[in-house]
């Protein structure tokens, strides 16, 4: 269980791409698993309380991912270079990947953007109204999946560059609820729960990695369970 989790926390980091465009402010998600067999039933205690806060000012973003057992910080500057820190099971490592860098490896991979059909449902989500899509997508194994997402036009959405099991490319606004299916069979349901236009202080997307070893990239997803 916790090598899923910690993988799907590369997930939650990488819709840190929200980006208002001249606007500030944070989304904050509550995640929740179904699907669990009776014995990731049994472990499921530890993922009550899991959250991400996402903060964001023109082109920087900034992730917070907390739950029981260990968090990471994540922040994207205005040139789309990453730094990461992770403080998990008492490991505290950290990893940084320049914009060429992570642009490389999206050509390498040939990766396959989504394919969104908007829907004229609406429902309203953490005080916002939101508009039903359907994002048709190919998962890393080349498997064909589809999302339902509830997304909102006030808060427009910029693609993140980070490795994901699904990327928004292209949709109209900020993703506010959604439900992602994983390989091991469980389906993952990301709410927004909380909403915040307003100033946010530079040094929010200044991260320290006093204190952390520093890995590659890679290296730290598959130490935390999110690699290949």
């Amino acid at each position: 269980m916790k090598k899923i989790l910690l993988g799907a926390a590369c997930f939650f980091i990488a819709i840190s791409g929200l980006n208002a465009q001249n606007k500030e402010g944070s989304i904050t998600y509550a995640m929740e698993f179904t699907g669990l067999s009776e014995e990731q039933e049994q472990e499921a205690a530890m993922l009550k309380g899991m959250e991400l806060k996402v903060f964001f000012k023109n082109g920087k973003s900034r992730a917070d991912f907390s739950m029981a057992f260990g968090s990471t910080i994540s922040v994207t500057d205005e040139k789309g270079n990453v730094t990461t820190v992770a403080d998990m099971m008492g490991q505290k490592l950290f990893s940084k990947q320049s914009a060429e860098d992570i642009q490389k490896k999206e050509q390498d991979k040939k990766r396959k953007y989504p394919v969104i059909k908007y829907n004229p449902e609406k429902k309203t989500i953490a005080s916002y109204e939101c508009k039903k899509a359907i994002v048709e997508f190919e998962d890393e194994s080349g498997t064909k999946k589809t999302v339902d997402v509830w997304y909102c036009e006030k808060i427009p959405y910029v693609s993140s560059r980070q490795k994901s099991m699904i990327d928004f490319k292209g949709l109209k606004g900020a993703p506010l609820e959604f439900e992602v299916p994983t390989p091991q069979g469980m389906i993952m349901k990301i709410s927004a729960t909380e909403v915040k236009l307003g100033s946010i202080p530079d040094s929010k997307f200044v991260v320290s990695t006093d204190g952390y070893t520093e890995m590659k990239p890679e290296d730290m997803a598959k130490r935390f369970g999110g690699g290949q």
